[in-house]
C-alpha cells in the first residue's frame, strides 16, 4: 500500500529535494506539493493524505498554525532550517523533526518511523522481523521505543506498561494487540499479563523467568507448553 504524501514549503528548491528523496521510496506517492500554505490548507481539508512533509517558517501561515487548523491532521514530519522549534513541534504529536539540509539517510529513517506507526495503528499488521522500534502514543506524545530496549510488557486492563531500562511507557492498548504486533522471533507471551523479550531472559524454571534486570516474572499454566518448546529451540540459558 502506497502512502499519499504532500509537501509544503515556500522554497521551491526544498520541495525538489524532497521529491527526489520520495521518488526513491516505492511505498510513497506524492499527491501534491505547495509553496503557499493557504492553498495547502484548503487541499488538506478535502483530500485524504497519509503523510505531510511540512516547513515551519512560511509567510502568512506558519507550519504550527496550519496543523492547528486541521481537525484530523495526517502524520507530520517537519522539515525546517530551525533547530529551536523541536520541543514545540513534538507537542503536536509529529512523527519526526528534520533540520535542513536533510540528509537522505535521515529522511528515510523518518519515513520508516511513519510507516511503522501506521502499522501500529492498523493493529492487523505485525512488525517485520527487521523492524528496529515500536511506535506508541503515551502522555499525549508519540514515542519511538527500540525493540532491543524492551524488557517486558505488562498488561493492565485497557492499558499496558512497556518496561525499558530508562523508562516505563503506559499507552492505551491491549496486551493481546501488542502480542500480535511484535516479532515472534524476539518476544513471547508467558502469562495473561506478561510478554517478555527473549533476549532479556537469563534463566527460567517451569514456574518463572528471570530477566537481565533481576526481575522475576511468573509463567502462566496455559502458556507454559509453548514457552518451554520455544526455549528449547532458543540459544538461551535454562
Amino acid at each position: 500500500m502506497k502512502l499519499n504524501c504532500v509537501i509544503i514549503d515556500d522554497e521551491y528548491l526544498a520541495i525538489k529535494i524532497l521529491e527526489e528523496y520520495i521518488s526513491a521510496i516505492k511505498s510513497l506517492h506524492i499527491a501534491s506539493t505547495f509553496t503557499r500554505p493557504q492553498e495547502a490548507l484548503a487541499y488538506l481539508q478535502c483530500h485524504r493524505v497519509d503523510l505531510l512533509f511540512l516547513d515551519i517558517q512560511m509567510p502568512r501561515l506558519d507550519g504550527f498554525e496550519l496543523v492547528k487548523q486541521l481537525p484530523e491532521p495526517p502524520l507530520i514530519i517537519f522539515t525546517t532550517a530551525r533547530h529551536d522549534y523541536a520541543v514545540k513541534a513534538f507537542d503536536l504529536d509529529v512523527i519526526d523533526y528534520l533540520v535542513k539540509p536533510v540528509p537522505q539517510e535521515r529522511f528515510e529513517k523518518a519515513v520508516k518511523k511513519a510507516q511503522e506507526y501506521i502499522q501500529f495503528k492498523r493493529k492487523d499488521i505485525p512488525l517485520t522481523e527487521t523492524s528496529d522500534y515500536l511506535m506508541i502514543k503515551a502522555d499525549y506524545r508519540i514515542h519511538t521505543i527500540k525493540l532491543d530496549d524492551i524488557e517486558y510488557i505488562e498488561g493492565l486492563s485497557e492499558y499496558v506498561k512497556i518496561h525499558t531500562p530508562e523508562k516505563t511507557f503506559i499507552p492505551l492498548a491491549a496486551l493481546k494487540e501488542l502480542a500480535h504486533q511484535l516479532p515472534e522471533s524476539r518476544f513471547i507471551r508467558i502469562h495473561k499479563s506478561y510478554i517478555v523479550a527473549l533476549g532479556q531472559i537469563t534463566s527460567y524454571t517451569s514456574q518463572s523467568v528471570h530477566l537481565k534486570s533481576n526481575k522475576e516474572l511468573p509463567i502462566g499454566r496455559s502458556y507454559k507448553p509453548e514457552f518451554i518448546t520455544r526455549m528449547e529451540k532458543q540459544p538461551y540459558p535454562r
